[in-house]
């Protein structure tokens, strides 16, 4: 029995020391493919500035730069640099705190240093550290922070970030928080109380880099926002979601907003919501995109040229993005007063259109006639009366309830009714029932026609 458990030590101890061995040549590989990648994309660049290895680890440093010039309207080549330090032990024994025992650990670390003088922060923490621990099934665990940080010049402190995600089977999910951030410095104050993010991405990395549609949600929250003494949002999301159909080729892009509560002054607005969508969307236009981009330089000299390209690859390869109809919707947009409610919702798409000239591309006059539009309001009239009193108040510098105010919200609110103020009474903006007004618009043809009365745009 001694002997067994002799022989079963001494392989676990030449597994751990000939392990490292076999890891560190595939770790400094993957390394420079990352690398390359970052080559591809556009306005970006990195090299490896060196590298330090040893039996169980090793270090390397990556400068990693992006190309500004094409926001810069001075016309100057201009880069930022940011400085990675990545150290990297190799397993089977890694002591992280993500795991004991795995393939290798790396922690990617942004010091930070010029920043220093402008911000204060814990002198043995890096201003962002990236922790990734890959597991022997090629699953990745990842972990993230950025330290609480202050500038008392500008009355900026970052209460601090963290989040953790995984990679695994073809799958990517994440969530981070940031507790608060106060900026006093400035007029009006702003406070921000407890953002988080969360991340499900349904796609393997070829995928992500392609520039094509892939599954995948991404939600924004912030418990409180305000700004100044009389200005507070609360229940505040964002989500993103993205899909494909793979029969089809055809993506999706979804855009949603949410707040819960709001106000602004006097007013007070609750459950205001958003919801739009990207749909029949051409992936294999935006693969192809995707391909030339990566071909086109950044440099300054060369953004005329580019131009040129980019109308030259449109003209090319439009008519495979307008053969699928694609559409915007806003499928719901509502929100809620002390004074009432109100709804509303719009469709768009393409009409039936050949491949465009380059004029054509560029002509607001083209996508305005080859463009049909749908959409429909509806609001309960006190909201509606609220809202105009406020308005023709404002414009007349006089208190809501004024008489000769509320003369003039009757007058507007029964000429848009009953025509007078387009010069017909069979012309009417907004229909109106005894509890709520609503319209109806379309836009076909560049012509534009409110609750079926024709009004021309162009």
């Amino acid at each position: 029995m001694k002997k067994i458990l002799a022989v079963l030590a001494f392989m676990l101890v030449a597994a751990c020391l000939v392990a490292p061995k076999i890891i560190a040549p595939k770790h400094q590989e993957k390394l420079a493919e990352i690398v390359a990648s970052i080559n591809k994309a556009t306005g970006y660049s990195a090299h490896i500035i060196s590298t330090h290895s040893a039996w169980f680890g090793s270090e390397n440093k990556v400068l990693v730069s992006y190309d500004i010039s094409p926001l810069d309207t001075s016309g100057q080549s201009q880069k930022l640099e940011t400085e990675l330090l990545i150290i990297t032990h190799y397993g089977p024994l890694l002591f992280s705190k993500q795991g004991i025992v795995g393939l290798y650990s790396t922690d990617i670390h942004i010091s930070g240093e010029k920043e220093r003088p402008i911000l204060n922060w814990n002198k043995d923490l890096p201003l962002y550290q990236l922790s990734i621990l890959g597991d022997f099934n090629g699953n990745i665990k990842v972990a993230d922070s950025i330290p609480k940080f202050s500038n008392p010049d500008n009355g900026i402190q970052f209460g601090g970030y963290s989040g953790q995600g995984e990679f695994k089977a073809q799958k990517f999910s994440y969530q981070g928080t940031l507790q608060q951030v106060d900026m006093t410095g400035r007029l009006p104050p702003i406070k921000v109380e407890k953002f988080t993010v969360s991340i499900d991405l349904d796609s393997d990395l070829d995928t992500l880099m392609s520039g094509g549609f892939y599954k995948s949600k991404t939600n924004f929250s912030l418990d409180r926002l305000s700004v100044g003494t009389d200005t507070e949002l609360s229940g505040i999301k964002i989500k993103v979601g993205s899909d494909l159909d793979k029969e089809t080729q055809l993506g999706k892009v979804t855009l949603d907003y949410y707040i819960n509560h709001m106000t602004y002054g006097e007013i007070e607005v609750n459950d205001l919501a958003m919801l739009t969508e990207l749909t029949n969307l051409s992936n294999r236009f935006f693969t192809d995109f995707k391909t030339f981009s990566n071909k086109v330089p950044v440099h300054v000299d060369s953004q005329e040229s580019n131009y040129e390209k980019l109308l030259t690859f449109m003209q090319e390869n439009i008519a495979e993005l307008l053969a699928q109809k694609p559409q915007f919707n806003i499928t719901e947009f509502k929100s809620s007063f002390p004074e009432g409610n109100f709804t509303g919702n719009l469709s768009s798409h393409f009409a039936n259109i050949q491949t465009p000239t380059l004029n054509e591309l560029i002509s607001p006059d083209f996508w305005l006639y080859n463009t049909v539009i749908k959409a429909n309001i509806k609001v309960d009239e006190p909201l509606l009366r609220d809202l105009a009193e406020q308005f023709i108040a404002n414009k007349m510098r006089a208190p809501k309830n004024a008489p000769q105010v509320k003369l003039q919200v009757q007058r507007l609110l029964q000429s848009l009714v009953d025509g007078g103020i387009l010069k017909g009474p069979e012309k009417t903006v907004i229909q109106s029932d005894r509890y709520f007004y609503s319209s109806e618009l379309l836009i076909k043809s560049g012509q534009a026609r409110i609750n079926d009365t024709p009004f021309p745009l162009m």
